[in-house]
């Protein structure tokens, strides 16, 4: 991978754009979002795309490839922020212009399913991504201050519990990752290898731990969890058991997949789908240590 850019910071009075890459949304949500951010000083412009429906999705692949795109280059849009997750984000990655968007680096915004879409706009471009809260969910996010410090070009502080070290140690790289469920095809479907050298980041929800066992053994196959200098593990959250009680932890999978790998560990990281998710910038360059508490990011330079 070349050198990570980082887009302009947000500045009051600059435009973010809202379209919608996965799941339909609800217009009543994205309205409580737009207040939110407005009273923050910032404006917001709400692709007509954003409220599709097609099926369970937010309209056909080719509407939101083109909403995307469409954005990507106007001028007076500076930072672009996606709807909602759910499903089929990744289907969009064949349909983009990672060539053209290069020439216009921009902030892109999400998390869950937008997972593919952060991940290859980073790798495509090197353009920093943030893996943050959808737009939809703003309004009722618990903590923002983070996040806006990140978005308006300083540098933000994502702490962690020492007793939460699986593996001490001291790592620098390059953020990566994710929804774990998303990100496990994107080594085989993205070009280079985006995650080597990299710090990977997953977390996840309503998986099985028996299919997170297969998740976690698909990356260590395709040599991902070898080829990374450490490890983040956020909020796995919801996580039923349906059959047989599987015995095995997160923790003892994990301990399984990464044996024999000199790399910091550390689990349960305020991020995720649960009641905490601090910003983390992918294609940000960190230094990790577990001696101390936290870790400083940043996604854009003013």
């Amino acid at each position: 991978m070349s050198a990570s850019v980082y887009p302009k910071a947000l500045k009051k009075g600059d435009t973010i754009g809202i379209f919608s890459p996965s799941s339909y949304v609800l217009e009543e949500e994205i309205q409580k979002s737009k207040a939110f951010i407005e009273k923050k000083g910032f404006n917001v412009f709400i692709h007509p795309q954003t409220y599709e429906r097609h099926n369970q999705s937010a309209g056909t692949h080719l509407q939101k490839a083109l909403a995307l795109q469409g954005l990507w280059q106007r001028n007076d849009i500076h930072a672009i922020w996606a709807a909602g997750g759910g499903n089929r984000a990744l289907h969009l990655i064949d349909m983009i212009n990672f060539k053209k968007m290069k020439e216009k680096p921009k902030l892109l915004i999400g998390f869950s399913d937008v997972t593919a879409l952060l991940n290859a706009v980073y790798a495509h471009t090197s353009i920093t991504t943030l893996h943050g809260p959808v737009f939809k969910n703003l309004h009722k996010q618990d903590k923002t201050k983070e996040l806006f410090e990140l978005l308006e070009g300083k540098t933000a502080t994502i702490p962690f519990k020492k007793k939460n070290i699986l593996k001490p140690g001291k790592a620098n790289g390059h953020l990566i990752g994710g929804n774990l469920s998303v990100f496990q095809y994107l080594p085989q479907t993205l070009t280079e290898k985006f995650w080597k050298d990299g710090i990977l980041f997953l977390e996840d929800c309503n998986e099985e731990l028996s299919r997170l066992d297969r998740m976690f053994l698909h990356l260590r196959r395709l040599s991902v969890l070898k080829e990374i200098k450490g490890l983040l593990i956020g909020q796995f959250t919801d996580v039923p058991e349906t059959g047989t009680p599987f015995g095995f932890t997160l923790s003892d999978i994990i301990m399984e997949h990464t044996e024999g790998l000199d790399i910091p560990i550390i689990m349960d990281m305020p991020f995720g789908h649960g009641n905490e998710l601090y910003p983390l910038p992918i294609g940000s360059k960190v230094s990790l240590d577990t001696s101390k508490a936290s870790i400083k990011v940043k996604a854009t330079v003013k």
